[in-house]
């Protein structure tokens, strides 16, 4: 009797299990289609970048990249295709996991990584944030080496078909539905239009007096992680002699010389091929709000000032 029901036990469940591996995939089969349907939008952006994009320049970076360097002008000042893949809040282990897949298809003439101030400093949101990639993961095995870098048991989850859009069902309903209404990027870059009013100015100007004074105080560790990130990146450039441009783009307020920023010059001067660019105290930009959309990112007109400089210097 006790066999019986011990075998009946397990019978029931296996047989729940294998609902529940129908059952999830697949809604991850439906998710997967909805998302790589999406024409417009960040996760179309995304997927141009890993799958298709092979020009001739590639632009790296956070939002600031995306929005400060413009597709049309560096393109025809320089004569050379190009594609913008910066991506909001993304941070240095990003940059590097797209480089890697790009990489495989293409080696481009030029490549232009904006980096922030912060890009060094500790901040795990810069490993959580690899979790754009995990839709990626089947098609590019390349990028477990990065998604490993969000949890411990990151990659055995992707046993599961739904788990890669656990947190994209909202946004590709969103870009679904209004795709009509969402803006045309141009080659990867979007302007942002509108500029900082004096009001706004003065409120910034505060806010980073009393940030700068505190952050003076403190002992900021070095993310070494982040620092073997940036080496790794520089590397595999130098490796395919591929000219490289590490940039530090336009802030509407002086940045102090942190040692954050003085160790990303540094290691790009290691390299023969790179040639580092620091806007963050320039001044025809600090102070020049009309410049800027908001406290990090310049508007149309700046980054149209700062993409025509910046072609001017590649030139």
């Amino acid at each position: 009797m006790l066999n019986r029901n011990v075998i009946s036990f397990f019978k029931k469940l296996i047989l729940f299990a294998v609902i529940i591996f129908a059952v999830d995939w697949v809604l991850g089969l439906a998710l997967e289609k909805l998302y790589f349907s999406l024409k417009k939008g960040q996760f179309a952006q995304n997927t141009y970048a890993l799958d298709e994009a092979s020009p001739d320049i590639l632009v790296f970076g956070s939002s600031r990249a995306q929005h400060h360097y413009s597709s049309k002008i560096l393109s025809e000042n320089l004569g050379y295709s190009i594609y913008n893949a910066g991506r909001d809040g993304q941070f240095l282990p990003y940059y590097c996991a797209v480089q890697a897949v790009i990489l495989e298809r293409k080696t481009p003439k030029i490549i232009i990584l904006d980096v922030n101030i912060w890009e060094l400093g500790p901040n795990e949101q810069k490993y959580m944030k690899l979790a754009q990639l995990l839709p990626y993961v089947a098609e590019h095995p390349v990028l477990r080496n990065y998604t490993a870098k969000i949890s411990k048991f990151e990659n055995l989850k992707l046993i599961s078909k739904t788990y890669p859009y656990n947190s994209t069902l909202l946004i590709s309903v969103y870009d679904h539905l209004l795709t009509n209404t969402e803006p045309e990027d141009d080659r990867g870059y979007f302007p942002l239009v509108g500029e900082v009013s004096e009001k706004m100015f003065n409120k910034y100007q505060t806010e980073k007096k009393t940030y700068d004074e505190k952050r003076a105080t403190q002992d900021i560790e070095i993310d070494q992680q982040a620092v073997a990130y940036y080496h790794q990146f520089l590397k595999k450039t130098k490796d395919l002699n591929i000219k490289t441009y590490v940039v530090i783009s336009p802030t509407v307020l002086k940045e102090p010389n942190t040692e954050e920023k003085s160790l990303l010059e540094s290691i790009a001067k290691k390299y023969s091929n790179v040639k580092f660019l620091d806007f963050a105290t320039d001044s025809t930009y600090n102070n020049h709000y009309q410049l800027f959309a908001d406290e990090f990112h310049l508007n149309d007109k700046g980054a149209e000032k700062f993409s025509k400089e910046l072609a001017e210097l590649i030139k």
